[in-house]
């Protein structure tokens, strides 16, 4: 895979990446840097967390019998449909994948991501550039290692309700599958719930399906995820997943296999 592009600073004392939370994260948006090293930057500072919305109704995903739901396992971490969330940690919880490449995507932290992914990544930028659309990648692999530092960092900063609402417990992670990445548009908004309202948003939230990827925290869904509205966060479940998500309305991963709700742990 090419190496990795950049984005250029765009303002002096560009801020790092703020504290990343679950599957994702509320942080302080840091201006575009170009980065040293083929490894993720795991600099952060913290920011309180913004509220979510109040939930919608939850559709009911209609199943197509001619769909292989047996394609792939849900509870191998080197599947492309592994699920996890407060109830599914990975097993082994300290698990990587053995496949790790860095996608040729302009960037604000090294991304790292299995093959498969990171190829569906490069396809989809280069379609949203296609439409006018700019896309940055803001945070992808994250190791068990580093999200523990996480995890602690916000027990200690933000306290244990709120650390439980929007930081992934060590091994709960899905940045540590390798198949999901934190997207936005090198604006204030990243890694905001604002993001939602920006093009790149509602790009990706029309279009993501066509890669392989889905939004994985949608509005309205916090009582089945256990996680707030996250407009940035996509993960990658390939193309035929993708699509009868998005054929049958399916929002969650959760509701799409027909797993249990996980709210909490």
């Amino acid at each position: 895979m090419p190496g990795a592009s950049s984005l250029r600073p765009t303002r002096a004392a560009a801020a790092v990446l703020a504290t990343l939370a679950l599957a994702g994260c509320t942080t302080q948006q840091a201006a575009p840097t170009a980065p040293s090293s083929g490894t993720a930057s795991t600099a952060q500072a913290v920011r309180t967390p913004q509220p979510s919305r109040t939930p919608s109704a939850t559709p009911s995903p209609s199943r197509d019998a001619g769909f292989d739901f047996s394609a792939h396992s849900l509870d191998d971490p080197a599947s492309i449909w592994v699920v996890v969330d407060k109830k599914r940690p990975l097993q082994p919880k300290t698990y990587v994948p053995a496949d790790l490449v860095t996608p040729d995507v302009p960037h604000t932290n090294v991304p790292q991501l299995r093959r498969v992914a990171a190829t569906a990544l490069e396809t989809m930028f280069a379609g949203a550039k296609q439409d006018g659309i700019t896309l940055v990648s803001l945070s992808a692999y994250r190791s068990y290692t580093t999200q523990k530092s996480i995890f602690e960092r916000n027990l200690a900063s933000l306290g244990r309700a709120t650390t439980l609402n929007l930081t992934a417990k060590p091994g709960y992670s899905e940045h540590q599958t390798g198949l999901a990445d934190d997207l936005g548009d090198g604006s204030s908004c990243d890694l905001q719930v604002c993001f939602e309202s920006h093009p790149a948003a509602k790009w990706l939230a029309a279009n993501s399906w066509r890669y392989g990827w889905v939004l994985r925290y949608p509005l309205g869904y916090t009582r089945i995820t256990g996680i707030q509205t996250e407009p940035w966060h996509f993960r990658y479940v390939g193309e035929a997943a993708a699509a009868e998500m998005h054929r049958t309305g399916a929002k969650t991963l959760e509701e799409f296999f027909s797993l249990p709700p996980s709210p909490d742990y």
